[in-house]
């Protein structure tokens, strides 16, 4: 699949031409996931499916806890199966 151009910005640290949206599916997902814009965002849905593009949001440990959150909202992540986000300890305790 050819990688449109205008998304060379969020990866500015590789080697753009030498990316492949098989082999690098998670990187590139998280990439956009965290900086992406709108534009950015809709080439990642039209590039993968929902399944992975959630799994990656669930799953990254490169994902800051803002997009993290955000995405798991979109993508109704939430459940008892995403710790990471729980706060643990202190007074709020479930």
């Amino acid at each position: 699949m050819t990688i449109p151009s205008f998304l060379e910005r969020y990866f500015w640290d590789v080697d753009f031409k030498a990316l492949n949206t098989e082999r690098q599916s998670t990187f590139m997902i998280e990439r956009i996931l965290e900086k992406g814009d709108e534009s950015a965002v809709q080439w990642l849905r039209e590039a993968f499916n929902s399944d992975e593009i959630s799994r990656v949001a669930n799953s990254s440990k490169r994902l800051s806890p803002k997009s993290r959150n955000y995405w798991g909202l979109i993508y109704n992540l939430w459940s008892t199966q995403n710790q990471s986000i729980l706060p643990r300890g202190g007074i709020w305790q479930r």
